[in-house]
């Protein structure tokens, strides 16, 4: 999701399919009003999935026709922005909520706080709104979402004498320790490739230890004591146990490793703890525990991807109905049962699809979750910032308080702080 891989199923025919959505909204009558959508697919997003929901809405909406573009993940934000600068933009938009600062502060979405009634802010637990607001307004509906935990082999663990659940930073680092035996094993799986999942994974234990990229007003906290302590633990104290040349691995790679029993643990979803189990690996799953410094027990980051209507949008009305519709109860609980994601509704939490135990770890998380972008504006220049401050620390070009330093600069410059 919002770029991070979600299930192994590749992008497909995206042009055959797109050609498909077209035929589907010449379908009907040359009367109907046409609704422009842009989605992403790849990385678990099909066409398929996404078609049906508009042939649904179309069924209750003969006067309607759906036309559905697709793009992959990696050329969304560049269509968006494309679209709007020729005055071309969709009625309505899938977006990385990240995203949302910048969209919002180019005027080239609208808040939608007017449209979302009672009965609809009521579905959503807390921390799902967050992930929306920017600047006391929303300008999102959630579509996905997704917390991360600590999984863990119960098998290795346990055979090396490890208490589990593992309560704290040094325990972790221990038991990394205590099963390293490379090439057979490795102890701690980390990501370091110049992607957003390395930021995305690092975030879980700068939140753990009390830090943060920027505070409330946002200024650049990244380069806070805490925040250097995360990252000397995290690309410093667990390199020592982790597999070969980290820099070279993103996230999304390493579940690989750890279904075939080579992997101790890392951070990921929850739909690498199914895809291990259907491996025959005896999977452990705890949140990550708080740092030194940690002003929590627990930490997780939230990452949402979320339905956005472009202020260009020729149907406004239009379009947050057919917002409204993607992302009522009955279709929202579908779309995650079917790709994976954590339900952003606490009724959808009691459905026997979210019973077992590996989901309520994740799902629990969320009281412990942070934004993956609070008052971030320009997230994609964060983001850059950060993957060299990691790379620049990992490689040994600089220690971690001096590349965060650069960091903290840079951010403030993107934030527009004097």
């Amino acid at each position: 999701m919002g770029g991070e891989s979600v299930k192994g199923r590749g992008i497909g025919l995206a042009v055959a399919l797109a050609v498909l959505a077209g035929l589907l909204a010449w379908s009907g009558t040359a009367s109907a009003e046409t609704l422009r959508v842009l989605l992403p697919i790849g990385g678990g997003y099909t066409e398929e999935d996404q078609i049906a929901i508009a042939e649904a809405y179309m069924a209750a909406h003969p006067d309607v026709q759906v036309e559905m573009e697709f793009v992959g993940w990696d050329a969304l934000w560049d269509r968006i922005i494309t679209s709007i600068a020729t005055g071309n933009a969709p009625d309505v938009i899938y977006i990385a909520s990240r995203w949302i600062p910048a969209l919002a502060d180019m005027g080239a979405i609208i808040p939608l706080d007017p449209y979302i009634d009672e009965a609809k802010w009521a579905l959503y637990y807390p921390a799902v709104w967050e992930s929306v607001e920017y600047q006391g307004q929303h300008w999102g509906i959630v579509r996905a979402m997704s917390t991360k935990a600590l999984l863990y082999n119960k098998t290795l663990l346990e055979a090396a004498g490890v208490e589990l659940p593992m309560t704290s930073w040094e325990a972790i680092l221990e038991a990394a320790r205590r099963v390293h035996n490379p090439p057979e094993v490795y102890g701690f799986g980390l990501p370091a490739n110049r992607f957003v999942s390395t930021v995305t994974e690092f975030q879980n234990w700068l939140y753990a230890n009390g830090a943060r990229i920027t505070n409330e007003e946002g200024v650049a906290t990244v380069d806070s004591p805490a925040a250097v302590e995360a990252m000397e633990f995290y690309f410093g104290a667990l390199k020592a146990y982790a597999q070969p040349s980290p820099i070279e691995w993103r996230r999304e790679d390493l579940i690989r490793l750890f279904k075939s029993g080579r992997l101790a643990m890392y951070t990921d979803h929850v739909f690498s703890v199914i895809e291990a189990l259907e491996a025959g690996i005896d999977v452990g799953v705890q949140m990550v525990p708080a740092g030194p410094q940690g002003d929590r027990p627990f930490a997780t980051v939230v990452v949402t991807d979320s339905i956005a209507i472009p202020a260009q949008a020729r149907h406004k009305d239009l379009a947050v109905e057919f917002a409204m519709f993607m992302t009522n109860f009955e279709n929202q609980a579908t779309w995650d049962i079917t790709l994976g994601f954590i339900p952003p509704m606490p009724a959808e939490a009691g459905l026997e699809a979210f019973n077992p135990w590996y989901w309520q770890v994740f799902i629990e998380g969320l009281e412990y979750g942070i934004p993956q972008a609070a008052s971030i504006q320009d997230w994609e220049g964060v983001q850059e910032a950060l993957l060299t401050a990691t790379q620049k620390y990992f490689l040994g070009q600089a220690d971690a308080e001096t590349a965060l330093k650069e960091a903290a600069q840079t951010i403030n410059i993107l934030q527009g702080v004097q």
